[in-house]
């Protein structure tokens, strides 16, 4: 691999005044110097539940660590709905307690508005900026500023069981909507399974997240292009109309409730579910005779639309980014492991793990070699919805979570969860 050149402390201090200058907030204490047998230590907070895993980031750690002697790595693993409260009791502290996040796409708005990460523009090039998809780098700019550098392209695609679909008959997977209804039905009549479909529908923001794919599968979104919610009408109504369908018809399993993403790949990789729609991370574990039973039948394919929807696939977007804390003494540094970890040649070292957020890679010989499904991921990835960039975020997903939640355990309509949805998203704004 090309090694990423060590940056002396004096440079690491001078690039701390200029991030923290950029920023216009008060200048934390700056860490001191480490001597030749001490070691400052980054401390970053990642999630354990999709994404890159825990052992390639401790080895992505350990080789940065082997670059830059002076600097290391001390991360905290949670799950994904810890993330958000951490990093803002994190940043109402005197000095930060992580110095580099995960930062979700939907708390771009938030995070930039409040001040809780720095902006880093000034640290871009336009080489880089060329190198990466505008659907991902975007994701991260509010109010014309870039507050977390691209670090995981993930997003939704199609994992299903081949073998139980030549059972029932198919040659393949659904090209619409409706074949792919008309698949699950014939699995489930003829046996092949109990539940041909399992997905992550618990009240988390995942359950948003297939609420958003299932609307773009039937060509629309749950909001405008001004922001405005209009889930009760068109697209959302219809997305949250077939979700209910699959739970009456006992196509979706009753488990998808109650279960996480990780918990909805084990029912496909186990053999006991024939599709699951889950992020990047399903591929790696179901191709992996370690973990699965499906190894030989495991496939990976587009989101199918609608008939008459003119996209080819509709997926949802769930890309996540690096930041430096505004309140961190160690921003330099920060700095430079968001570098080493984004950066392409490290990337392109665990391509078996996620698909990577250079186009130079996605498209290159040797992600085409180790992931023969590329195809299927750039198509998914060009038809990937997002969720509202909005700065009061977190109430609007709870509405979302609550509605849709109570409407998918038969205590609501569809048409009455979405209303409900439209009028308390609005009150937000009284």
């Amino acid at each position: 691999m090309k090694r990423v050149l060590w940056l002396n402390w004096f440079s690491l201090l001078a690039l701390a005044a200029i991030l923290l200058s950029a920023c216009g907030t008060p200048t934390p204490t700056v860490a001191p110097l480490p001597t030749e047998d001490e070691t400052l230590v980054l401390h970053a907070l990642y999630m354990n539940q999709a994404g890159y895993s825990e052992e390639v980031l401790q080895e992505m750690a350990q080789q940065f660590h082997a670059d830059n002697p002076g600097v290391g790595i001390n991360f905290t693993f949670v799950k994904y709905d810890e993330l958000h409260d951490k990093i803002v009791t994190s940043a109402a502290a005197s000095t930060a307690t992580y110095d580099v996040i995960l930062l979700d796409l939907i708390w771009t708005a938030e995070f930039g508005h409040k001040g809780y990460v720095i902006p880093l523009d000034a640290r871009i090039t336009e080489e880089q900026k060329a190198d990466i998809a505008p659907a991902i780098f975007d994701a991260f700019i509010y109010n014309g500023q870039l507050w977390a550098f691209p670090f995981l392209a993930n997003f939704q695609n199609m994992f299903y069981n081949l073998a139980h679909l030549q059972a029932a008959g198919f040659d393949g997977p659904p090209a619409t909507l409706e074949e792919w209804y008309a698949q699950m039905v014939a699995l489930k009549e003829q046996g092949i399974v109990k539940y041909p479909y399992i997905d992550s529908w618990n009240r988390k923001e995942g359950l948003v997240c297939d609420y958003v794919r299932t609307a773009a599968q039937f060509g629309g979104d749950l909001f405008d292009e001004n922001g405005q919610p209009i889930m009760d009408q068109g697209a959302g109504l219809r997305a949250l109309q077939f979700m209910r369908r699959l739970l009456d018809e006992e196509l979706a399993d009753p488990a998808a409730l109650t279960t996480d993403e990780p918990g909805a790949m084990n029912a496909l990789i186990s053999g006991a579910a024939t599709f699951n729609t889950n992020w990047t991370f399903v591929r790696g574990n179901m191709l992996d005779p370690e973990k699965s039973n499906i190894v030989a039948a495991a496939r990976t394919g587009l989101l199918p639309t609608a008939e008459g929807v003119a996209a080819p696939a509709g997926t949802v977007s769930g890309f996540q980014g690096l930041a430096v804390m505004a309140n961190s003494d160690k921003q330099a540094a920060a700095w430079r492991w968001i570098q080493f970890a984004t950066s392409a040649e490290v990337q392109q070292q665990h391509l078996e793990s996620e698909f990577p957020i250079w186009s130079s890679l996605q498209n290159s010989e040797q992600e085409q070699e180790i992931n023969p499904d590329a195809g299927f991921y750039a198509t998914n990835l060009a038809n990937a919805h997002h969720r509202p960039k909005v700065a009061h975020y977190p109430e609007v997903s709870a509405i979302i979570q609550e509605e849709v939640h109570d409407c998918l355990l038969q205590i609501i309509s569809p048409e009455e969860a979405t209303a409900e949805m439209v009028q308390r998203i609005n009150a937000l704004e009284e």
